[in-house]
């Protein structure tokens, strides 16, 4: 529904992704009075234009949180990190999601002796702090994949996969079910401090909320101008063909666990539980797909599996994601009662989730030094001007980095 006159909550959410479903369900769980506003439908941009791997855990490994943030604060983290793809099917299941969920794992191949190396001491440190991940060396991870391109691996073993879509829009039911109110083609214009809380435009109409979250990711644009000045924008795009044949399904990716690598610029891979294959990685700055990154994405697909050569790629997609410069996630509280989280770095379907969860402990009240993910203060970005074209020059650098065989 459009919100159509002023109203008044407790908690306003804005933003209708992953982040901000999950914030207005467990707000309404606990009894709060939260609405959400999503400028377009339920899930039209990111959280419904991805690629649906549920990924647990972050880029950076366990010692370097733990020299960054300190032991209790990391171990919080990563409780948090490894445990959020349990987290998310134990909420689709719950919730009876209908959202073709899949826990087959997930897979990271290696592409040169440095990243082999990379993966081997990864899966023992990440094991060491409560993940479950496996070694594959080249004759596993062949088995896992039906296809040589990788020397080795790494097996999340928790991670699975969901249709993103679906699964967003599951959330919203859910939320709404248990009282949240969600309003789509309903747009923040602007936020400002007012008496006891904060006053929302939104359709050229006054929200007053007590308590605001903003869930907008790389789509906070100028809403709120210090957290958009405080990521890079990177086009996420994917491809995928109809359902294959089975005889072909039965040689591609027979562990049906999706994949992506060790490089920087990094393709990703899955077949979805009808037998469609779909690719995605990075693409041009904007939120359609373009004939250059559909083609580029198509022998990303061929260069893997062979196979694949004489198959047609009849569906596309894209969109924007927030990639931080630290590779993780941000949690911040912009002003008494304002709070964000943002920059998930292409594990946005569980991680999203799970600070979703998070911000609405931290609008309730729960101190941030008690909150499973540390609040950190904004930073805006060096040259923030430039970003984009700074952006531009830092991939070209990762495909230079990629290439000489340096671990992602």
């Amino acid at each position: 529904m459009t919100l159509q006159a002023p109203l008044q909550v407790d908690v306003a959410i804005i933003g209708g992704g992953f982040t901000g479903l999950s914030a207005a369900l467990h707000l309404a769980q606990a009894g709060v009075n939260a609405a959400l506003f999503e400028a377009f439908e339920i899930g039209h941009r990111a959280s419904g234009r991805n690629g649906g791997q549920v990924v647990p855990g972050f880029k950076p490994s366990p010692s370097a949180l733990i020299k960054r943030f300190g032991e209790p604060a990391a171990r919080r983290m990563m409780r948090l990190g490894y445990g959020c793809a349990d987290d998310l099917f134990a909420l689709v299941e719950r919730h009876q999601i209908d959202c073709q969920p899949t826990r087959n794992g997930w897979l990271q191949g290696a592409y040169s002796q440095a990243s082999s190396d990379y993966l081997g001491q990864r899966s023992r440190e990440i094991n060491a702090y409560g993940g479950s991940t496996s070694y594959l060396d080249r004759d596993a991870l062949r088995a896992a994949t039906g296809s040589a391109y990788w020397p080795s691996g790494l097996l999340e073993q928790s991670a699975g996969a969901v249709q993103p879509l679906a699964y967003a829009r599951g959330l919203a039911r859910a939320a709404s079910d248990l009282g949240a109110a969600l309003y789509d083609y309903s747009p923040v214009q602007a936020i400002a401090a007012a008496a006891r809380g904060f006053q929302l435009q939104v359709n050229g109409h006054a929200v007053h909320a007590q308590k605001v979250i903003v869930a907008t990711d790389a789509y906070t644009d100028q809403l709120v101008p210090q957290v958009a000045q405080s990521y890079v924008n990177v086009a996420s795009a994917q491809i995928a063909t109809d359902p294959l044949p089975a005889s072909l399904q039965q040689r591609l990716l027979p562990l049906r666990a999706g994949i992506s690598e060790t490089r920087k610029i990094t393709y990703y891979c899955r077949l979805d539980p009808e037998g469609r294959f779909v690719i995605g990685g990075r693409g041009r700055n904007s939120d359609k797909l373009d004939p250059a990154t559909r083609e580029q994405l198509r022998q990303a697909a061929c260069q893997r599996f062979p196979e694949l050569h004489d198959v047609a790629f009849s569906h596309g997609w894209a969109c924007r994601v927030g990639m931080t410069i630290d590779d993780l996630p941000h949690l911040h509280q912009l002003a008494d009662g304002l709070w964000t989280a943002y920059g998930y770095c292409g594990r946005g379907v569980a991680m999203g989730t799970a600070l979703g969860r998070v911000l609405g402990e931290a609008v309730r009240g729960t101190p941030a030094a008690a909150l499973e993910y540390p609040v950190t203060p904004v930073k805006r970005l060096p040259l923030y001007p430039v970003r984009q074209i700074s952006a531009m020059a830092a991939l070209q650098w990762y495909r230079l980095r990629d290439a000489m065989g340096y671990p992602g």
